[in-house]
C-alpha cells in the first residue's frame, strides 16, 4: 500500500485516540464512537483493496480526510472551550 495511505491511516487512528483521552466528561463519546466505527470499516476495506483501483482508493482517502477534520475540530473544542 502507498505510504501516503498509510501515514492517513496512522494519523486518524492516533487523533481518534486523543480525542477519546481529552474527552474527559464524556461529553462526544457517543459521536467519537460513531466514527471509530467508520474508521475501523474504512481502514479494513483499504486494508483490503491494497490499491487495486486508483479511484476507490481517492475516495477512502477522501472520507478518511473528512473524518480527520471532524476529529480535529473535536480536538479543538475539548482543548478550547468557548
Amino acid at each position: 500500500m502507498n505510504t501516503m495511505y498509510e501515514r492517513l491511516l496512522r494519523s486518524t487512528e492516533d487523533l481518534l485516540y486523543r480525542v477519546r483521552i481529552y474527552d474527559r466528561n464524556l461529553t462526544r463519546s457517543e459521536e467519537i464512537t460513531q466514527l471509530d466505527e467508520a474508521y475501523g470499516l474504512m481502514s479494513t476495506a483499504l486494508l483490503r483493496s491494497q490499491g487495486s483501483d486508483d479511484h476507490s482508493m481517492e475516495c477512502f482517502a477522501s472520507r478518511l480526510q473528512q473524518v480527520r477534520l471532524r476529529l480535529i475540530t473535536m480536538m479543538e473544542d475539548l482543548l478550547h472551550p468557548a
